[in-house]
Parts: C-alpha cells; structure tokens; sequence
C-alpha cells in the first residue's frame, strides 16, 4: 500500500479505475475533489494495488492535519475496479500522514482491528419505477403539505446564474446557525457551481415566495444516483412549507433523468425531526460505516474549536 500525492500520474490512474467502479458516486469524481483544491486542500491517493485507491481530502498542516475520504462523512472510501475483500483501515491510515483520519465506507469494503468502526444511516428514496411510484409511498401529511405549498404560492427555480449562489449561501448561513454549526464559505458553493453545474452533475434550486427567496437546495448526480446534499431554509417562513415542494421537486426532476435514487444524506439519532422528514417521502434507512482514528490532543482541541464556532455561528446567524 502506497500513497501518491495528486500527480498526474496518480490523477491519470484513479481516473481509471474510477471508470469500472460499480460503486462510484458523485463525491469520487475529479470534479468533486477539485472543489476541495480550489479552497486550498490537498488531494492525496493511497493506492492499495495497481486496482485499489483510497481518495483523501487533506487539509491543514502538521499536527493539525486532518485527512476525509471524504468530508462531511460522504461517500468516499476505496475505489476499485473488482472485490479483493475487506481492507484495514489501520493499514490504511498507516499510509495516510495525518493524525485525524476519517473514511466513510458506502460499499462494506473496510474492517477495523481496533474498533475505529462506528456505525451510521441514511435515507434513500427508491425511484427505480419513476417519479409516479415513488410519490405513492408519500405519507398523506406529506402530500397536504406539497400542496400547501403550492396554494400558498410557493414556487421553485433552478439557478442559471452564478451570482444567485449568493441567495443559496444566505440561507445555508442561516439554516447552519440555527444548530450552531460552522457555514461552508460561499467560495464553495461558486465553485461547485462552476465545477458541477455545467457537467450536469449538479443543480441548486431556490424557492421563491412571492419576491423573497425562501429555501434552497442542492442536488448531485453521477451516473444513476442522485444525492439530496443539502437543504437550506429560512425558519420565518417554515409555515409555507417550501421545502416539501423542494424535495418532491427534486425527486420528479432526478427520476426523469434516469436516476434509481435519491440519497438525502446522513440521519444522526439526534435529528429526529431530520428522519421524519425524510420518512415522509418513503425513505428507507440505509446503513453504512464511518472508520475514524484521531490523536488523544487532536481530539481535545477540536472540542474546544467546536464550542467556539458553536457560539459564534449562533451570534452571526441572529443577524440574518
């Protein structure tokens, strides 16, 4: 097992092997990582043999550094072109020169000698037969609120212009500070904009009420998967319920492309208004893996940045 940093070389290969993947997603693809250059991280490849890689998305320096395969705990893990049973995620991190590693495992391709495993869902809407069937597994408080939405004059848009990511971001802001959470700089989205949308692997719509925007969402796509990968709002306006119309929107949209399903993301135990919403479309839990290893220091400091970026994403989201 070897690491290559991104040559062109290693670029060349990965591409490769990603071609005969069964198993890739959007998150694998050069597009994907190239985001993640574009706001300064590092692209590392680990490659297990001449068949078998493991993306990394690096970022930071030293003792600080951090590796994701891939970040936000997405699907990234081992890209292969056949099965050579599970691999070691220690041997893995053996190769990866970083003290905090990360590796969301979609595919039951990774073990863990060392109980790194901890085990997570996410809900996966079935659109194999077309958007018609797919909406018949629709909860009826569902169905009532789609068509509140739309009686309250609730409609939704694809953005087709660059600078209206700005609005998207706005909200994402808003939805993040309301948990406290740390917002994605809005040079990530201009650059999943630039990088995705043209490719077709990737659509941000908005929903407008009236002239104000109300809620947003961004969806990926690669080959037959599609992926719910994030929904913003702003909480004035919950009563409208735009966001039902969003997602039933997205789910017409992506069936009609050909897609077989919509992933909408990861369902912590401590969401549950989260996972009702996504059951109310018929989402079905999906499990899957996430390995991680960080260093006894590592760890402590990140709780203490967590605290504070809690408190701060609140004090600036009071102000949106």
């Amino acid at each position: 097992m070897r690491p290559l940093t991104d040559s062109n070389r290693a670029r060349a290969r990965y591409e490769e092997i990603l071609d005969h993947f069964a198993g890739a997603s959007v998150y694998h693809t050069p597009a994907w990582l190239r985001v993640w250059e574009d706001l300064g991280a590092d692209v590392e490849h680990v490659f297990v043999d001449d068949e078998t890689v493991v993306p990394f998305v690096c970022k930071g320096a030293g003792a600080l550094r951090r590796a994701y395969s891939l970040p936000f705990d997405t699907y990234g893990g081992p890209v292969t072109a056949r099965s050579n049973g599970p691999l070691s995620f220690e041997g893995i991190i053996e190769r990866v020169a970083s003290p905090s590693v990360r590796l969301a495992d979609f595919g039951a391709a990774v073990a863990s000698s060392n109980g790194a495993l901890r085990p997570m869902v996410s809900h996966i809407v079935d659109m194999a037969d077309g958007y018609e069937a797919a909406s018949r597994r629709y909860s009826d408080a569902n169905r009532r609120n789609i068509r509140q939405a739309r009686e309250n004059g609730v409609r939704v848009a694809a953005i087709s212009q660059h600078e209206v990511t700005r609005e998207f971001y706005r909200l994402h802001r808003r939805t993040v500070g309301r948990y406290g959470a740390r917002a994605l700089p809005v040079a990530f989205f201009e650059s999943v904009f630039a990088r995705l949308v043209p490719a077709g692997a990737a659509t941000f719509y908005l929903a407008f009420h009236e002239d104000r925007v109300v809620a947003g969402n961004l969806v990926l796509r690669y080959r037959d998967r599609s992926y719910d990968w994030m929904w913003a709002y702003d909480d004035r306006f919950a009563s409208l319920r735009a966001t039902n119309l969003m997602l039933d929107h997205a789910i017409r949209d992506e069936a009609t492309r050909g897609s077989r399903e919509l992933n909408l993301g990861a369902s912590p135990n401590d969401r549950l208004g989260s996972v009702r919403f996504k059951q109310s479309f018929g989402a079905q839990p999906f499990a899957y893996a996430v390995y991680a290893h960080t260093a006894p220091l590592i760890a402590a400091a990140r709780r203490v940045r967590l605290g504070m970026n809690r408190m701060g994403a609140r004090i600036r989201s009071s102000s949106f």
